[in-house]
């Protein structure tokens, strides 16, 4: 076993392809909004917003990819340099994305999880987190950068290397810098309506497919080992196949945290050699992960915050 992981380790493919199809699925989809191209039919411009909320969302999987220094295998600063542009587009610079996604891996579910609060605090009660999940579903595109930032501001940060707080300081500056400008040539030109439908929109939906994505990976379940503490998905259709090769089969999450380092594209390989999987959250699609991490949004927890089910009741969902 330990020989055939070895080698799925060291398989790797590029993800240039699957880079560049997300980049031009955005530049078109923005150009298609923009230029009301081909047609200005408002069912044809809410269908192109459903599409860039997607392959947005495909970015926050490359931020993701970025912060394993795995988007670029054999090139760092590649990976730093690419991170810092999505995190200035998505609110978060990218050494706190990375600083807080280490934490998470290596401290999966736990109170120290900080990608994962407030789901996994114990200090943060039932109803907290129950009006904590409804900003989460309903305005993760601005909640979740709150969720990463906070690292930064807290207190009992760990972040507390000064050359990294001035790293992370400069790409605070960056991002109020880049975003003040797109805001004062929106106010120059009057093109509110064309930034709601090309940004706003598009974002707010990202926020929603993003926050379920996260939910489903993690929501309800236990900190511990890497496949008891994720749903991991591996789809059978030839659309849940597509889906995942462009959104880098980030839904493979317990594989992933297993095999951090793996290609994400041998994940799926993996799983026949691995011992210590949770057969009741690995899925054949997105939809039956989805469907057994609902129950748990009514007591919203993780870790030791998470609510355990009657057996029968997970048997159930599962079905």
């Amino acid at each position: 076993m330990e020989a055939v992981i070895k080698d799925l380790h060291q398989e790797a493919r590029s993800n240039v392809p699957a880079l560049l199809v997300n980049l031009a699925a955005v530049g078109v989809g923005v150009f298609a909004i923009a230029a009301e191209w081909p047609t200005g039919h408002p069912i044809y411009l809410a269908c192109v917003m459903l599409a860039l909320a997607y392959f947005q969302h495909c970015w926050t999987i490359i931020f993701h990819e970025d912060a394993h220094y795995a988007l670029y295998p054999a090139k760092r600063w590649h990976n730093i340099f690419n991170g810092t542009i999505v995190g200035t587009l998505l609110l978060v610079p990218f050494t706190i994305y990375r600083q807080v996604h280490i934490r998470h891996h290596n401290r999966m579910n736990t109170p120290d999880d900080w990608e994962l609060w407030p789901y996994t605090d114990p200090s943060r009660s039932l109803t907290f987190r129950r009006m904590f999940v409804a900003l989460d579903v309903l305005l993760g595109a601005w909640v979740g950068p709150y969720i990463y930032d906070r690292i930064f501001w807290a207190r009992n940060s760990p972040m507390t290397d000064p050359g990294m707080r001035r790293r992370v300081a400069i790409e605070f500056g960056l991002i109020v810098l880049f975003w003040g400008s797109v805001l004062g040539v929106v106010a120059w030109y009057g093109a509110w309506q064309k930034f709601a439908m090309i940004y706003l929109i598009p974002a707010w939906l990202t926020g929603l497919i993003q926050t379920f994505r996260k939910l489903t990976e993690h929501l309800g379940l236990p900190a511990g080992g890497a496949m008891n503490g994720a749903r991991t998905v591996l789809s059978q259709t030839a659309i849940g196949r597509a889906m995942a090769w462009t959104s880098f089969h980030i839904e493979a999450h317990g594989l992933h945290h297993r095999y951090p380092q793996m290609p994400h594209g041998n994940l799926k390989r993996a799983m026949d050699v691995t011992e210590d999987v949770a057969p009741e959250l690995v899925f054949p699609s997105y939809w039956r992960a989805v469907c057994n991490m609902l129950p748990h949004l009514l007591r919203p927890g993780i870790g030791v915050n998470a609510w355990v089910r009657e057996p029968q009741a997970v048997e159930s969902a599962v079905r």
